[in-house]
This record gives C-alpha cells, sequence and structure tokens, in this order.
C-alpha cells in the first residue's frame, strides 16, 4: 500500500490519532516513527518519548534479531500475534499486534495497530487454572460428574463427561460424550430406562433435584448399578441443564441383596424362612380373595427326623433337610412357594391351585422323598398335610387346618397324605 494523495494523509492522521487503539508506525529499522496517544498512554510514555525508541526497547518476548528479521519480512498481507510488552515503569503487559507494509514518499514503513490484552489473559488464566482446579478435584471424586442437556427443541446431549465416566462406563471418553445423547443414555437397561426418564421429567416440570438407580451395561458386559444425583437449571435460551454425579454403588447393592436375602431365607435349606413365608401366604391369600382363584397349601414333616439326629447326628440331619428342600424345589413350579416352618416341617404354596391337583403334587412329592437314597441312611419318609383356602378365613386358620391334616397323616402310619375339604375338618 502506498499512501500518496493529500486527502489520504489527512483521513490515516484523523483515524491515526483518534482511535481508541493504540497505533504505531515502524520503520524498517525498527524505529518508531510516529505514535499515537492511545499507545503512548497504554506504555506510560509521551508521543514525542515515543520517537526515540526501537521496538526491541518495548518488545521483551522478542529478540531484537528475531524482531529484525519479522520487520524485514512484513508486506501488505500483514500478520497478526501476541506478544509481550514493557511499560514505562517496566511492568510488562500483553498485547495483541497486527501490522502491515505500506510505503510513503518511496519509504517502506510499518503499520501497527496495538491492543492491550493483559486483562483478557488474567482472565483466560484464571479460567484456565479454575478448570485444572475442577479437573483436578473431579479427578479425585468417585465415580462421574457430568451434564445433561434438554434444548428448547428437545435435543438431548451431554455438554460434560468428567474423566472418571470412563472407569464408570469401561469406554473411552469420545465414546461416551458428544453432542448425541448416545451411547451414554443406551447403556442403561432397556427395563430401568423409563424409571430414568420419569425422574427427569418431573424434575423439568417441578425443578426437583433428581435422584435415581438404575442398571448399566459396562464396557465389559458385566452389569453395574449407578446411583444418579443432579440439579436442574433452567437455560436463557429454554433449555434444562442437570449437573450432577454419578456413582457405581453395585457393591453396595449387591450387599443389600445379601442382607435382604439372609432376612428372608433359611440359613441351613436355602430356603424362604417362616418369616418371610407367613407374610407370602397372606399376600397370597388376599390375591386369591381378590380374584376369586384357589390356592392351596402343603405342609410336610419328616418322619421319625430325631431318631436320625440321635443315630447319625445332627450334621447327618442338617444334610438331610437339605437334601430334602432340593429334592422337594425340583418338583415345584416357578410360582409356588417353599418354605422352611420350623425343625423339620415344611410348608408349599400352590397358587392357582384347588385341593384335588394339591393332593396330586403332595404325592408327587411324597414319594419323591421316600424313593430317594440317603448316604449311609437308606431312605426317609414324610407325611403330608393338604388343604385349600375357604373363603376369607385367616392365616392361622389355614395353617391350623393343615397342621390337623398332617397330624392326621402321622396317625394314620406316616408316609402319606392327607387332604380334608374344610367342611370335613372340625
Amino acid at each position: 500500500m502506498e499512501l500518496r494523495k493529500d486527502g489520504e494523509i489527512a483521513l490515516w492522521t484523523a483515524l491515526f490519532e483518534a482511535t481508541w487503539d493504540g497505533m504505531v508506525i515502524l520503520r524498517t529499522d525498527g524505529s518508531i516513527y510516529r505514535a499515537n496517544r492511545s499507545y503512548a498512554d497504554m506504555l506510560g510514555y509521551t508521543p514525542e518519548e515515543m520517537g526515540s525508541l526501537h521496538v526491541w526497547d518495548l518488545d521483551a518476548r522478542f529478540s531484537s534479531s528475531e524482531l529484525q528479521n519479522m520487520l524485514r519480512d512484513v508486506d501488505s498481507a500483514g500478520a497478526h500475534f501476541e506478544t509481550q510488552q514493557r511499560r514505562k515503569d517496566g511492568t510488562i503487559i500483553d498485547v495483541e499486534l497486527g501490522n502491515n507494509g505500506a510505503t510513503y514518499d518511496g519509504d517502506k514503513l510499518i503499520f501497527c495497530i496495538v491492543r492491550d490484552i493483559t486483562a483478557r489473559k488474567a482472565t483466560e488464566e484464571k479460567l484456565r487454572q479454575n478448570e485444572e482446579l475442577l479437573r483436578g478435584i473431579a479427578s479425585q471424586v468417585p465415580g462421574a460428574l457430568y451434564q445433561y442437556r434438554i434444548a428448547r427443541d428437545g435435543e438431548h446431549s451431554f455438554p460434560f463427561f468428567s474423566e472418571g465416566i470412563v472407569e464408570l462406563g469401561g469406554l473411552p471418553l469420545e465414546a461416551i460424550s458428544g453432542p448425541g445423547e448416545d451411547p451414554a443414555m443406551s447403556r442403561i437397561l432397556a427395563e430401568d430406562v423409563e424409571r430414568v426418564e420419569a425422574q427427569t421429567q418431573h424434575s423439568a416440570a417441578t425443578m426437583a433435584n433428581v435422584h435415581v438407580e438404575f442398571r448399566i451395561r459396562h464396557g465389559d458386559g458385566s452389569i453395574r448399578w449407578i446411583e444418579c444425583r443432579s440439579t436442574p437449571q433452567k437455560e436463557a435460551d429454554g433449555g434444562m441443564l442437570w449437573t450432577g454425579i454419578l456413582l457405581d454403588i453395585t457393591q453396595r447393592r449387591r450387599a443389600e441383596e445379601r442382607v435382604k436375602a439372609m432376612a428372608i431365607t433359611d440359613g441351613l435349606t436355602g430356603i424362604t424362612n417362616r418369616q418371610e413365608l407367613g407374610r407370602l401366604l397372606e399376600s397370597e391369600m388376599r390375591r386369591a380373595v381378590r380374584y376369586a382363584s384357589p390356592l392351596s397349601l402343603i405342609m410336610y414333616d419328616l418322619d421319625h427326623f430325631k431318631s436320625i439326629n440321635d443315630r447319625f447326628g445332627h450334621n447327618a440331619g442338617d444334610d438331610v433337610l437339605k437334601t430334602v428342600a432340593s429334592l422337594v424345589n425340583d418338583s415345584l413350579r416357578d410360582s409356588d412357594m417353599h418354605g422352611r416352618w420350623g425343625g423339620e416341617e415344611f410348608m408349599v404354596l400352590l397358587p392357582q391351585t384347588g385341593l384335588d391337583a394339591a393332593r396330586k403334587v403332595a404325592e408327587k412329592l411324597r414319594q419323591g422323598i421316600a424313593s430317594h437314597r440317603f448316604e449311609r441312611l437308606g431312605t426317609i419318609t414324610a407325611s403330608f398335610g393338604v388343604v385349600e383356602l375357604a373363603g376369607r378365613e385367616s392365616s392361622r386358620s389355614l395353617a391350623q387346618r393343615v397342621d390337623d391334616d398332617l397330624y392326621r397323616a402321622k396317625e394314620l402310619g406316616r408316609n402319606r397324605v392327607e387332604a380334608q375339604p374344610a367342611s370335613l375338618q372340625h
């Protein structure tokens, strides 16, 4: 570019002095041809003082030789870069500099626009430090921090996942995070998706925090339990953003399941214990009354069990109880419920089963036990009582009637099934 006309010179002069940006014109030898008031103020000099300086007196990043090379290479296409400059008081500021080469009266000059970006740089550095701090904190948090967004148009995305998601999900970070909701959401088991979505929609409608537990398929193929806690916020554009944490609670869930199983399971035989069986009996009786469906109850007792303990010891007796429980389990339907009532007494709940069908089941069970040969003991038999729920009788009445039938089977010689209708029992 070459400035020739007086009008052009006047225009450049006016722009040069009126602009808020710092402007400086350099000669190719690095000396300052002219600096505007904004640039002089930026560096703490007067414009007159600036005229006695060279660019390397001001630049705190590049050496004089580097600057000389840069000045020689400047052309009309210009250059744009960041550097640091030294103020008159010795303090250093960050600047953004753009330059272009031009000729005036046959001399090559370099026109530079200089902007003080010290505050911006300080903000960027603070943000960088904060980001590093957050990353450091996030790396120490068990689980994963995340943000989940539903845009105004309904588009779902995860703008942020901490690196903890890699261990949590068993997939590389780039395979989980991104603009789309998959594959993160697709890792949730299908039977849990509805519950997660319902919680999210409720949170969006009420601004309530989300707290939901669900299962995911880990990258290694295993099933993991995840606890999600997040807080919603409305965005200016009408979208919703949730910020929260995901925790792997698989071990806790397994422990809870073990505790629950222990609470409802007989420790010796592994089948339902009396307390849980009583609860199931009440529940099945209510169901049978509500839907007018039959329900039968079998109670059986091992014959002469005390003599087994006396003769062979309690360990042998325990083995018998476990074997009998297993034999009976193998002969029942998935819908039937088998539990230990106490000692050598057991009960079987048969939903959707009338008295005649229940009698046949009991007979099948009796034969299965009687035909099994126990090591050292030979054969063992059991006596059975069978009843069907009558109207709205209580569980206590039903249990008493089946106990009466079992007692009758014992009196009539053992190793038999007794099943009397309620009308014949006293």
